[in-house]
């Protein structure tokens, strides 16, 4: 990960007109966080912690808000401002500050010399020592429940009472990828953590622990839990779109096995359905020009495959085609365009007839024409329900992505430009504007000329929003042969 030596005087001042102007009182931390995090680069989001730091002794004439600072930086684990945060709360005899130090002084980057100054100012505060250090010994109900959410790989029984999930995230990715999937994950429920390389492992590995890292990540979680289960470590590509975002946290909460799950529903309702689930799977309503151009295809292409039975579109006047078939022949031409030899269509054949599995996070293909889901616990042939070990396995998430294939180059499919979704259950599946249930070729239809003030005056909830994007995939959809 690059370093920014010298945070620039822009980000600071935006940083501080943000936390200065903040209702505190309306205005949630991951939303705070949010337009923190809106439009930095990877670099500046490097910095984002260090300059919140430094921030923080400006906003001293403010307490509410300070605290409301304070309380931010713990809560998304920005060990690197806990000097400063420290310094002002030894200054100022105020708890909350006291609790938010002592929880970034918990963590294992911390200079020690800064921890042990907050340990002095804290003293006989239980809830202050059990937030700095493990080896403290909950006795109340309420201190029990604050140490095994602080320390749950300390954890040797099943608790009495729910844990919410902590999500550990590999510090070696991307800040800025790192840090719009932390504030998802805090949204969702989940106690996020900040991992970076080369510091003495932490006791947070439990049973409701996730870890999202790089290969050499897990090898050392292991190398210090080896009884951590490897079902709870994914390891993934930090996401950068919405619906990779919302993806993986499908995948972490398929991961965890206690009964504290992530509140997905908080993300909007595409999220909450994983996207293999059978009634989102087989969801969606493509005509054949839809359907053949967001799987890559053509219109003869696909009327050959029901021609031979391997495709069973559902004939109401018109064809129509499930998510499912696209997803089916995408993989296919998929396949195609990254091998030099022949790809079996026979994969096509056995996603049109794989009905869903509520309980996979991943779905694989071969070019031998296999299916392959995986639930957390490794592959398995979707017909035969053998373990599949040592193949070629192409996972489907990445079909999902821009390709180029004899005809051009296919749109993402979930996130088809900056302001344009797709999801099975919502408008058939259309490419739509986000958050609105407007269709990308709605929106083209209006005007042609995609001129704003006649679609505004079509559509008024769009005043002042960008859909310009959106427009040109409704024209891209109109014109598809």
């Amino acid at each position: 990960m690059a370093t920014v030596e010298q945070p620039s005087p822009g980000l600071y001042s935006a940083v501080l007109h943000i936390l200065g102007n903040t209702d505190s009182r309306s205005r949630s931390m991951s939303v705070t966080m949010g337009d923190l995090a809106e439009h930095l680069t990877a670099e500046q989001a490097e910095c984002l912690p260090r300059v919140i730091g430094k921030v923080l002794p400006m906003l001293r004439t403010d307490p509410e808000r300070l605290r409301f600072a304070a309380h931010l930086v713990a809560r998304f684990d920005f060990f690197e401002a806990a000097g400063e945060l420290a310094e002002i709360a030894l200054a100022i005899d105020d708890r909350d500050l006291r609790l938010a130090a002592a929880m970034l002084c918990g963590h294992p980057a911390v200079d020690n010399s800064v921890r042990r100054r907050v340990a002095d100012a804290v003293g006989d505060d239980r809830a202050g020592s059990i937030r700095l250090d493990r080896s403290a010994v909950p006795e109340t109900e309420d201190e029990k429940r604050l140490y095994w959410q602080r320390w749950p790989g300390a954890r040797t029984e099943p608790l009495p009472f729910a844990q919410a999930p902590v999500v550990v995230l590999d510090w070696g990715f991307p800040a800025d990828a790192v840090l719009h999937f932390a504030i998802r994950a805090d949204r969702v429920g989940a106690s996020v953590r900040r991992l970076p390389p080369d510091v003495e492992m932490p006791f947070w590995f439990g049973a409701q622990t996730v870890l999202v890292c790089q290969p050499t990540t897990r090898s050392r979680v292991l190398s210090s839990f080896p009884g951590f289960p490897e079902r709870q470590i994914l390891v993934e590509p930090m996401p950068t779109t919405e619906w990779e975002i919302n993806g993986l946290l499908q995948k972490v909460n398929a991961a965890l096995t206690g009964t504290e799950r992530l509140r997905l529903a908080a993300l909007g309702p595409e999220a909450e359905y994983a996207l293999w689930s059978p009634d989102v799977f087989t969801a969606g309503a493509y005509p054949t020009r839809d359907a053949a151009f967001l799987a890559g295809a053509t219109t003869s292409s696909l009327n050959n495959l029901r021609k031979r039975g391997v495709l069973h579109p559902r004939d109401s006047g018109v064809l129509l085609w499930t998510f499912r078939d696209v997803v089916a022949v995408r993989t296919w031409m998929y396949l195609r365009s990254r091998s030099p030899r022949r790809v079996s269509s026979s994969v096509v054949g056995a996603l049109a007839r794989f009905a869903g599995d509520s309980r996979a996070v991943r779905l694989g293909a071969t070019s031998e024409g296999r299916v392959l889901v995986n639930r957390g616990d490794g592959w398995a042939d979707v017909e035969s329900g053998q373990r599949a070990l040592g193949l070629p396995i192409t996972d489907i998430d990445d079909v999902f992505r821009p390709f180029d294939y004899g005809a051009g180059t296919t749109l993402d499919l979930l996130q088809a430009s900056t302001n344009t979704k797709l999801h099975p259950t919502v408008l058939n599946g259309t490419p739509h504007i986000d958050g609105h249930r407007i269709s990308a070729k709605a929106l083209a239809s209006v005007d042609t000329l995609c001129r704003r003030e006649v679609i505004e005056a079509a559509y008024p909830e769009l005043e002042g929003k960008s859909f310009e994007d959106t427009v040109s995939v409704g024209k891209q959809l109109l014109s598809a042969f």
